[in-house]
Formats: structure tokens, C-alpha cells, sequence
């Protein structure tokens, strides 16, 4: 198109120069022009258009780039919010405790909501601790160490359908520093199970563990 309106231009300009050397025009000047004006404003259209494709084009991959990043942020976030876990209630919802570091109810430690041919419980739990303390406690009862900046408890709970898997006990651990709760949570152990070394956030030198050396567990 644009070779043509070359060639328009320069028969219009032989026609020009004809005209002024006195010469007749072989052809009509104001055919020429007119048809000269509809080329250069086709080609001025497509380019408009092509320009406005590009500009298109481009905001369209801008966006779909802005999405995907803030999509792969999203992703990320959920991955660490899941990574993370809790270490003490005040992570978790005001109903839920920090479980073996994950927030959670206590009605996934202990099935009390479900309709089974018997219910269990069980008190009597033998405790042998680091300090080589060895006790025979209810549940809700508990003990402490380090002058008190470590208290645990074992948890109670209704009676609860038992399930295939061996019965666990909760026990909860509050630390403490200068009298105020700094950290609470829970942890499980079967019997005969040594819990990890429990540690204090304020307290580098404590590394109290638990075990469970049995339970006297019933259920009617």
C-alpha cells in the first residue's frame, strides 16, 4: 500500500509539473489527489490500529504478570502460615489449644462426640520426671519445676470412645517468668513414651521431660 501511494505522490506531482509548463494533464489531478487522500488515511487507520493492538498487548501481559505474582505470594503465604504452626495457645483461636505445636481442639485428642457401644476413661497416671520424681496422679492434677517457671498438669475430658490406636495422655505445660504465663501448651504421650526435652523461652537452663510409665483406664 504504501509503494502505491508512492506512486500516487509522484504522478501527482508529474501532474503538477505538467500544469505548470502549460501542458494538459493526461490525467484528472482531483482523481489523483482524492484517491492519494484514501490511501494515506487507510495506512494512517492500520497503523492506528496496530498501535492500539500493541498498547493492548501489553497491558493484557502486564496484568496477567501482576496476577500470577500475587498469586505465587499467596501460595507462599498459606505455605508458611501452615509451616509455622503454634508454639503456645495465644497462637491459636480463642476455643483452641496449641497441640503438639498445631492448633487444635481437644476433642481430636479425646473422641467424646461420637456414638460408640462403650465409653472409656482413665486416672491413676504414673509420671516419672528428669527432676526423678516419680507420681501417681488424677487427671487435672499436676506438678511443676524449676521454683515454679514450669508447671504441667495432666488434662481432664468427658469420657470418650477409645479406638483402635493406644489411649494418649495430654498433659499441659504453662511456663512462667516472674510469676506471669509467657507460654502455654499441650503434649501427648502414650505410655511409656519420654516426652522431648521441654524447654523455657526465658530460662535456657531448663530441659524438664515427662514420661508415662502406665494408666488405669476403664470404660462401661
Amino acid at each position: 500500500m504504501i509503494k502505491k501511494v508512492m506512486i500516487l505522490i509522484f504522478l501527482l506531482s508529474v501532474i503538477m509539473l505538467s500544469s505548470c509548463q502549460g501542458e494538459e494533464p493526461i490525467v484528472d489531478t482531483e482523481e489523483v489527489k482524492e484517491e492519494l487522500q484514501e490511501e494515506i488515511q487507510e495506512i494512517v487507520e492500520e497503523q492506528i490500529e496496530e498501535v492500539v493492538n500493541d498498547s493492548l498487548e501489553s497491558v493484557e501481559e502486564a496484568v496477567e504478570e501482576q496476577i500470577e505474582e500475587v498469586l505465587e505470594e499467596l501460595v507462599q503465604v498459606e505455605e508458611i502460615e501452615e509451616d509455622e504452626g503454634c508454639s503456645t495457645k495465644a497462637d491459636c483461636a480463642w476455643d483452641q489449644h496449641c497441640i503438639n505445636n498445631e492448633c487444635g481442639k481437644m476433642v481430636e485428642v479425646y473422641d467424646t462426640e461420637s456414638e460408640c457401644e462403650e465409653k472409656c476413661n482413665f486416672d491413676d497416671v504414673v509420671i516419672k520426671t528428669s527432676d526423678g520424681d516419680e507420681l501417681t496422679l488424677s487427671r487435672g492434677k499436676g506438678s511443676y519445676t524449676a521454683a515454679g517457671a514450669l508447671e504441667w498438669s495432666l488434662m481432664s475430658s468427658a469420657d470418650y470412645c477409645k479406638g483402635e490406636e493406644d489411649t494418649i495422655v495430654a498433659v499441659k505445660l504453662k511456663k512462667k517468668t516472674f510469676g506471669e504465663i509467657v507460654e502455654e501448651e499441650v503434649i501427648t504421650l502414650e505410655v511409656d513414651e519420654e516426652s522431648d526435652p521441654i524447654k523455657h523461652p526465658d530460662i535456657e537452663r531448663i530441659e524438664f521431660t515427662l514420661e508415662v510409665e502406665s494408666i488405669d483406664e476403664t470404660c462401661s
